[in-house]
């Protein structure tokens, strides 16, 4: 019986569920470790991707923070996102984002983000999903919904920002989209393969 617990306390623990996501704001030292942690996180991952993506008009096509974002809110704690929308802000505005664009682009992912993964709990629980369909539901349906609402969001904010001109708002809008969908996909499919690589190490050294 211990063993059976065990194992199912494995299988549950990175389900986002109101059991283990009580209500309230993150305050204290778990705020602001999580804001740094993730500052330098999602500085490296836009870094990457400006540098092996192409870009336009600042609109990566592969935008690997996103995945970030949304695979802490899910994986880790939704009341993480104050420190996740901070981070967000910190590292636009050192890419060398006004405070103007910064902040919509900030409003724009941790909203989406925080959608996306109130619509996966809908969707219930995946703890008998395998690898490949919990990957194709943070690829889908969480993609598309944090793509779609950080993309308008964004792209208002670079439009009102002086950035880009309102003609071309549909095609970044659909770049910003197609780079933070292939964002979350890539890293989230990272994030489940290396969480399944542990679990059979972890299998395997059980006596």
């Amino acid at each position: 019986m211990g063993t059976l617990t065990g194992d199912l306390r494995k299988r549950d623990r990175h389900l986002p569920t109101n059991e283990t996501q009580k209500k309230g704001l993150p305050i204290g030292p778990k705020f602001f470790g999580i804001f740094v942690l993730y500052f330098f996180v999602s500085w490296a991952l836009g870094i990457l991707s400006l540098t092996v993506a192409a870009n336009y008009d600042g609109v990566a096509i592969i935008w690997l923070p996103a995945g970030s974002a949304l695979v802490a809110l899910v994986f880790i704690e939704i009341r993480l996102w104050p420190s996740i929308a901070l981070a967000v802000l910190a590292s636009n505005l050192f890419y060398g984002s006004g405070i103007q664009a910064a902040v919509g682009i900030a409003v724009g992912s941790t909203l989406g983000a925080t959608i996306a993964t109130f619509a996966l709990r809908l969707l219930g629980p995946w703890g008998d999903l395998s690898i490949f369909y919990k990957a194709l539901k943070l690829g889908t349906f969480g993609a598309v919904i944090s793509a779609a609402i950080s993309a308008a969001i964004g792209v208002a904010s670079l439009y009102l920002a002086g950035i880009v001109p309102l003609s071309d708002f549909e095609i970044n809008w659909a770049r910003w989209v197609l780079g933070v969908s292939v964002g979350i996909f890539l890293f989230s499919s990272f994030v489940l393969i290396y969480c399944m690589l542990r679990g059979h190490e972890s299998s395997d050294a059980e006596p």
